[in-house]
């Protein structure tokens, strides 16, 4: 399953798992709830920061094609 998010309206923690509602810029730029992602909250840590770790490699590599040389730097 593949679903499409702009951002998120909500995050909330219930019966130990965290809720983050993701939604797309609807009509007029409002938000419009599209899909619940659903994680364990003693694992929402580790997902998080994986994330981000992975956004911030991906990043690089962009910064590093487009021929950033602080980025360059850091790949060698």
């Amino acid at each position: 399953m593949h679903i499409f998010t702009d951002g998120f309206t909500s995050v909330s923690l219930s019966n130990g798992n965290l809720r983050i509602k993701l939604a797309q810029n609807g009509p007029d730029n409002e938000p419009v709830e599209v899909a619940t992602l659903i994680l364990p909250a003693l694992t929402a840590p580790n997902f998080i920061n994986g994330l981000s770790h992975a956004l911030k490699q991906l990043e690089e590599q962009i910064k590093a094609k487009q021929g950033d040389p602080a980025a360059q730097a850091k790949g060698n």
